[in-house]
């Protein structure tokens, strides 16, 4: 192939090692900007990888940051605004000497320009950019913003300005709460957290993220600094500040990596203040295909199998957190195609899907469930997505749906599969509806993936085996703790799952209104492998913990 743009030292390290090819390599210089970055952002390498060659090529040491101690003294010799310019991070000092860790250490002169303004000599090691803008991001923005947030706050208690009445105005004075509630956010969205829970107490403000589905406390904040911290939050959010005694709802778009994340905020007026809990809508969440979602693969098989039918009922059920609208995304996904018109009606809509038509619910003008899928029925559909089934009125439209040459999907909150029926007879469909529209019904958990750096073998006690049907003698894990998984032995979650399919002898049962115990013993004796079971298989299979699965599937 003929070579038509300059190749720099680092670029023939990659090609000569394979890293790349050298068409991946002719498509990054096409596209322009910084070559390294362009190698990530279209797949080419991981910045992880990238930072192992970076490393190699330059004979240096790879760092870290997420296990290496940060050297408090380090952190004061650089401000923000030249480590996120140079896209590097200082970890320590020792006998004059300034260590810091840099993202592309191509263009040296940084170097000059830190030892000019610190005064010390300074030496470079690699390491990846996420980390090194989450270390920024936590100890030059929080920490520092925290500190001096701490001190205008007690120059503003000497001034008497909290006895003021009223809400308190951002001045210029207050650049360090901007940017501190600027960074939390950017540091949730990082860190792969689903919500931002901003909550007044007696003596303090806690900043709390909800990652892998629990709560982490992240930062500490002076009591006094709530007021601007939630009017900050509110004027994002297009809130009323004034208004304090009512709940509120709002919504902040975000950047992050060339990606526009939505941030749903909601207040919530408490005996210590405003709490707000700002949601992260991640659309990295929304696009996730069926194959990711953790099923087995004999479950993703028949999903698909229900997939093809032109008619019935699909229901995904479980509690709240568990993960069902995006396996409801993920299932539109697999239909989605010019020739067919999908419509959804969601209470809210939370990711915007290209090639679906999607409708909010809006309470406040009578455009609920019901009336909604009533207009969208004469929208000429023919895949229809409810949101969820909450009375009899949208479970009788949606079943007429079913029964009428429309493919439907929707949620329902149950414990399992079969206790679907249940509730749906206690809302007053007549079974033979049932029998006659509903294909299956999905059953699902979230539980947490055991770090893979840090889980460590265990041997089962022989009653354990027994009782949870793992293989005698075979290596189980339990969790353990690194930086890497940020001390908790779990980093990420994956689905559990229990499909029941609407046969025959199951259309007989709910037919006859049997109990859900009875429907759910017939499932299994044709094979349907339960959340507990799946569980346990993942466990066997070293993803994840019996503790998480007990946990998660008897909750």
């Amino acid at each position: 192939m003929e070579q038509r743009y300059p190749l720099s030292g680092f670029a023939k390290y990659l090609l000569t090692k394979s890293y790349i090819s050298a068409d991946q390599l002719e498509e990054a210089w096409r596209r322009g900007g910084k070559l390294n970055e362009v190698l990530v952002t279209q797949g080419y390498l991981s910045s992880s990888l990238l930072t192992e060659a970076l490393s190699e090529f330059y004979g240096v040491k790879r760092e870290f940051l997420t296990q290496v101690n940060i050297d408090p003294v380090a952190i004061k010799t650089v401000p923000e605004d030249l480590a996120r310019r140079y896209t590097l991070f200082p970890i320590s000092v020792d006998t004059g000497v300034l260590t810091v860790a840099l993202a592309d250490p191509a263009d040296l002169r940084v170097l000059d320009d830190i030892r000019i303004l610190t005064g010390y000599e300074v030496q470079f090691h690699v390491a990846d950019i996420k980390e090194i803008r989450a270390a920024i991001s936590k100890y030059l923005t929080v920490e520092q913003s925290a500190a001096s947030l701490s001190s205008v706050m007690d120059a503003k208690e000497e001034k008497g300005i909290w006895l003021l009445d009223g809400d308190l105005e951002i001045t210029h004075d207050d650049g360090p709460i901007i940017r501190l509630v600027d960074s939390l956010m950017q540091q949730a969205i990082e860190q792969g957290a689903s919500d931002i829970h901003w909550e007044p107490r007696e003596t303090e403000f806690l900043v709390r993220y909800r990652i892998d589905g629990r709560l982490e406390t992240k930062v500490s904040l002076p009591e006094t600094a709530a007021r601007l911290v939630v009017s900050r939050l509110k004027a994002l959010a297009g809130m009323d500040i004034a208004e304090r005694r009512l709940a509120q709802d709002g919504r902040i778009t975000a950047g992050s990596d060339g990606k526009r994340i939505d941030l749903r905020v909601s207040s919530l007026p408490t005996v210590q203040g405003e709490k707000l809990v700002t949601r992260i809508l991640n659309p990295d969440m929304a696009l996730l295909p069926l194959e990711a979602l953790g099923m087995r693969l004999s479950v993703e098989q028949e999903i698909r199998e229900l997939l093809t039918r032109p008619h019935g009922l699909i229901l995904v059920v479980g509690p709240t957190g568990s993960g069902k609208t995006t396996t409801l995304y993920a299932l539109l996904s697999e239909l989605k195609t010019d020739s067919i018109n999908i419509v959804s009606i969601e209470d809210p809509v939370e990711y915007q899907l290209t090639g679906i038509n999607q409708v909010p619910v809006k309470g406040s003008i009578g455009l609920n469930f019901a009336h909604g899928l009533r207009a969208i029925l004469r929208q000429d559909p023919d895949v229809i997505m409810i949101g969820e089934i909450r009375d009899e009125e949208t479970a009788k439209i949606a079943i007429s749906a079913a029964l009428t040459g429309h493919l439907v999907f929707s949620t329902l909150h149950t414990n399992t599969a079969a206790e679907a029926f249940g509730r749906l007879l206690e809302m007053g469909i007549e079974p033979y509806l049932l029998a006659a529209s509903i294909n299956g019904v999905l059953s699902q958990r979230l539980v947490r993936v055991l770090c893979n750096h840090c889980k460590t073998p265990t041997v089962l006690r022989q009653l354990d085996e027994y009782l949870f049907s793992l293989p005698e003698g075979q290596s189980q894990y339990k969790a353990s703790n690194c930086k890497h998984c940020r001390e908790t032995g779990y980093s990420g979650r994956i689905g559990i799952h229990e499909l029941l399919l609407c046969t025959p002898e199951i259309k007989e049962l709910i037919l006859a209104r049997r109990s859900s115990l009875e429907i759910e013993k017939e499932a299994i004796k044709q094979g349907m492998i339960t959340l507990v079971q799946d569980g346990f298989i993942k466990v066997s299979n070293g993803v994840t913990s019996i503790e998480e699965v007990l946990r998660a599937a008897k909750g």
